[in-house]
């Protein structure tokens, strides 16, 4: 089937195609064992013929040393009147020793009616007491007529003389049978092949009866209504796997479908929102309004929108091909630091506890996630909000706590959802879009880590952040860093103002996501400023304040 043409194989269906295999198969096997059958038959056959001319010679040859009659042509005449029927081909030869003992005669004393006495049958002579036996030859018929045979002939001794007993037994009924069965052969193959394609042709077509139907219901189907299922067949076979395995996908494309019509109605409400106040702003600044607040506010909505369609890209690109971070080393420890004196509309002020705890990602989008979840704490929170960064095992650890009401335990699994807003946490006014916490399941999942909420000991509710860290630096085991060297500019490329320090190019970078700035935090340039030490280690220098030359200060 593999060696037909491309527009025969394209034609031929499953239920073709398996009749037709099905067929070959049995053709083969058919033909196989129908000439074994053949060659075993004959050769059983012959074998047999072969054992009935052995015994005749052996029951002539013993009547004939019998010597019942006291010579030897009379014991070869009686042999054969007794033991052969006129049908058989035996002859009995005797040699008749003449007083030279260099010279004898052979007469054939006795031979059937079939074998006559003109000619002998053979002219093999063997000595006494042995046997010669000619499988397949040709001898002639006392009326000329050529016959294949099976040709035994023994000697032994009658009246003291030697005697040769020649017994041929045709093969012509060996010949018969095995061509009757080889024509009952040649008749039967063929109607047994036919048999089978048209029976494995139909049967085919019922056991596919179910694909069928499961392919006319799919095809049925619409991107608009996946609310249709395909037939179960009631065998739990490979067919009604695949037909719950096709609901299985029909039901994550429908709950794939609600959830990005659920996507787009929310995104288009939240846009709405700060659009109609952008356009209400123009519309009165149009009119000659000059307050100041409008302006204000139309930066206040200019910044909320900026923050939601660059939330809406992270998440889309999530959902395209997946988050693809950047791999550098990042201090966790001093992400969270950040977050101690910065400016936000709430009064609470976070209170960051951390320990050493370096992690391999992406520093943009790592600062992201402790400013979601301490964006999503003060927003609840009364009065407290707790940041810790901390090492358990080979698991970096960053909990975000709050005293506020805290996540009822059936929403903690919903909370991660997008534009999910709990209901102390419905109005606009507090900043949240419902992308938060989504943006943070997004970047943790990609960094190989998790992330879970719980009660918190002040009260509230406690985000729990785990990422794989990077082992700890033994002390005596390190090496003061090697000081920044300046790069020294190309002739044709003007002097920057301030020059940074030649990195290695990653041909992985190209494949990594675009660098990520969480909204209030500054840039964290790759390479420090020439004569700058290493943001997370210094090595102090000869005539720089701190330490001694060659250690190292966090």
């Amino acid at each position: 089937m593999a060696r037909l043409p491309k527009a025969i194989r394209a034609r031929l269906g499953v239920r073709t195609a398996s009749a037709l295999s099905a067929a070959a198969v049995v053709a083969i096997a058919l033909i196989v064992a129908g000439a074994a059958l053949v060659f075993l038959v004959g050769q059983s056959l012959r074998a047999t013929v072969k054992d009935s001319a052995e015994d005749r010679t052996k029951q002539i040859v013993e009547r004939v040393e019998g010597n019942y009659e006291g010579s030897a042509n009379e014991n070869a005449r009686e042999a054969i009147d007794v033991l052969a029927t006129p049908d058989d081909l035996v002859q009995v030869l005797v040699r008749y020793e003449s007083d030279d003992d260099e010279d004898h005669v052979t007469v054939i004393e006795a031979g059937s009616d079939a074998a006559g006495r003109a000619a002998a049958l053979s002219t093999i002579t063997p000595d006494d007491g042995k046997s010669v036996v000619l499988p397949n030859t040709e001898v002639r018929r006392a009326d000329g007529v050529p016959a294949k045979v099976v040709l035994v002939a023994a000697g032994a001794v009658s009246a003291g003389d030697h005697v040769v007993v020649l017994v041929a037994m045709p093969l012509k009924p060996v010949d018969d049978a095995t061509s009757t069965l080889l024509f009952y052969l040649m008749f039967g193959v063929p109607i047994l092949i036919l048999i089978t394609g048209l029976t494995t042709y139909f049967f085919a077509g019922r056991a596919l009866r179910p694909v069928e139907a499961i392919r006319s219901r799919v095809a049925a189907m619409s991107e608009k209504d996946l609310s249709q299922r395909v037939p179960v067949p009631p065998a739990r076979d490979e067919v009604g796997r695949l037909a719950e395995t096709m609901n299985a996908m029909i039901e994550r494309l429908q709950d794939a479908q609600g959830v990005q019509r659920r996507f787009v109605a929310d995104a288009s409400h939240e846009l709405r929102s700060p659009l109609a106040t952008i356009a209400t702003g123009l519309e009165l600044m149009q009119r000659g309004s000059n307050e100041p607040g409008t302006v204000t506010a139309l930066r206040g909505e200019t910044e909320r929108l900026n923050r939601l369609v660059d939330a809406l890209l992270l998440l889309a690109r999530a959902d395209e091909r997946g988050l693809q971070p950047r791999r550098e080393e990042v201090d966790l420890d001093e992400v969270a630091e950040s977050e101690r004196g910065r400016p936000s509309e709430s009064r609470v002020v976070a209170e960051v506890q951390t320990e050493p705890v370096r992690v391999i990602g992406d520093r943009g989008q790592l600062a992201r996630v402790v400013r979601n979840l301490v964006d999503n704490a003060r927003r609840h929170a009364r009065s407290r909000v707790v940041v810790r960064v901390m090492r358990e095992g080979g698991m970096a650890v960053v909990e975000v706590s709050d005293d506020g009401p805290g996540v009822p335990l059936e929403d903690r699994a919903r909370v991660f959802d997008r534009f999910v807003r709990l209901d102390a946490a419905r109005a606009r006014a507090d900043g949240g879009s419902g992308l938060g916490l989504a943006i943070v399941a997004e970047v943790v999942a990609a960094h190989g880590g998790t992330v879970e909420v719980d009660d918190a000991t002040i009260g509230g509710a406690r985000f729990r952040v785990r990422l794989p860290a990077q082992p700890p630096v033994p002390v005596g085991d390190r090496t003061p860093a090697v000081p920044w060297q300046p790069v020294a500019p190309t002739p044709t490329a003007p002097t920057p103002a301030v020059a940074h320090l030649q990195q290695p190019v990653r041909d992985e970078d190209a494949k990594r996501d675009p660098e990520t700035r969480p909204w209030g935090l500054p840039a964290v340039p790759t390479s420090p400023p020439v004569g700058l030490p290493s943001p997370r280690r210094r090595s102090a220098q000869p005539g720089m304040p701190g330490g001694q030359p060659g250690s190292v200060i966090r």
